[in-house]
């Protein structure tokens, strides 16, 4: 297991998200990203699929379409008001669910627009990762909503969230551990068993049973 020191700002958690969609995706797909506002992370998804629909909230953050991209604004509680039932063959998301009202109204809505068999891949941060629990020792726990987020998660709320879910289950993957932000990179790209729930993200696969 390595660890890496001063990465430049280099997102992991979105690595291990695009490399889990490259194991996935086909030319043939159409790919759904829930939080388009980064043209240059989206271009990098579109290079693999036929056909990405980009799902914006914010009218004022959604790009111009291009190539085979094209965008909506819309609301991921809304999503099936917005794209085709059984539509999707992958879906994608990063760091956005945390910030959604009604989570499990969006989870619901995400397996309506998939196709049978079709995978959604989640990323957000762990509530408890280790920075977090240290800080929260001397000022107590952080009370949500705070700043953009409505919640974070531990895992045991995954798990209850993906149980009263469509998808009935998924796997959660504890991604990062250590200091992944700011000026200071300082990680293990996987949580250690033992210190699993201090990981500093949870990456969540999905898959809409046949």
């Amino acid at each position: 297991m390595r660890i890496y020191f001063n990465r430049n700002n280099f997102n992991y958690d979105w690595w291990s998200l695009t490399q889990s969609y490259l194991m996935n995706v086909k030319p043939e797909h159409t790919v759904l990203e829930i939080g388009a506002s980064v043209p240059e992370r989206t271009r990098q998804l579109a290079s693999k699929c036929r056909r990405l629909l980009g799902v914006e909230l914010f009218k004022d953050r959604m790009p111009a379409p291009e190539g085979n991209i094209e965008y909506v604004n819309a609301d991921w509680q809304e999503l099936s008001k917005h794209v085709p039932e059984n539509s999707i063959d992958i879906a994608i998301s990063s760091h956005v669910i945390e910030h959604v009202t009604d989570d499990l109204k969006a989870l619901n809505e995400l397996f309506k627009v998939l196709k049978p068999g079709g995978i959604a891949l989640i990323n957000t941060p762990n509530r408890k990762r280790l920075t977090r629990a240290v800080i929260e020792l001397f000022t107590g726990e952080r009370k949500f909503p705070y700043w953009e987020h409505q919640r974070e998660y531990v895992e045991n709320d995954l798990e209850r969230l993906l149980a009263a879910s469509s998808f009935r289950t998924g796997n959660i993957i504890p991604i990062v551990f250590g200091i992944h932000g700011g000026p200071v990179f300082c990680y293990m790209e996987e949580a250690p068993a033992s210190l699993r729930k201090f990981a500093n993200y949870w990456e969540v696969h999905l898959t809409k049973k046949a």
